[in-house]
C-alpha cells in the first residue's frame, strides 16, 4: 500500500487532470467509468482498485462535490489498492450520486448540438 501523503497526491493530481478536460475528454472518460462501474456492479469485469477510483473521483469532480468525506474516503481507499468489492455498495452510491447531479443539470441548447 502506498502512503498517505502519495494517496493525496494522486487523487489531487487527477482531480486537476479532471477539472482541465475539454467537453469531448470529459464525455468520454465519464462514459468509460460509468461503464466500468456498470461492469464491476454486474461482476462482468473484474476492474482494479485503483481504476475504480479514478472512477469515482472523476464523477465526484464532475460534480463539483469536493465535500463530502465519505465518498473522499472511499476514493482515497481504493486509490490506496484495497480489496475493492468489500467498497462495492461505495461506489455504486457514488455513480447513482452522479446520475441524480446529472439529472438535476439544467441542458441548454448549445450543449445538445
Amino acid at each position: 500500500m502506498q502512503n498517505l501523503q502519495n494517496i493525496t497526491r494522486n487523487i489531487a493530481d487527477d482531480t486537476l487532470v479532471f477539472e482541465s478536460l475539454s467537453a469531448a475528454e470529459s464525455i468520454q472518460l465519464t462514459h468509460n467509468a460509468l461503464e466500468l462501474i456498470s461492469k464491476f456492479e454486474q461482476g462482468s469485469e473484474e476492474a482494479t482498485a485503483k481504476e475504480l477510483g479514478r472512477a469515482c473521483c472523476l464523477l465526484l469532480t464532475i460534480a463539483q462535490d469536493f465535500m463530502n468525506v465519505e465518498y473522499w474516503q472511499t476514493v482515497e481507499e481504493l486509490y490506496s489498492g484495497v480489496n475493492h468489492s468489500f467498497y462495492k455498495q461505495e461506489v455504486i452510491a457514488i455513480r447513482d450520486y452522479y446520475l441524480e447531479y446529472l439529472s438535476e443539470q439544467p441542458v441548454s441548447l448549445y450543449k445538445q448540438r
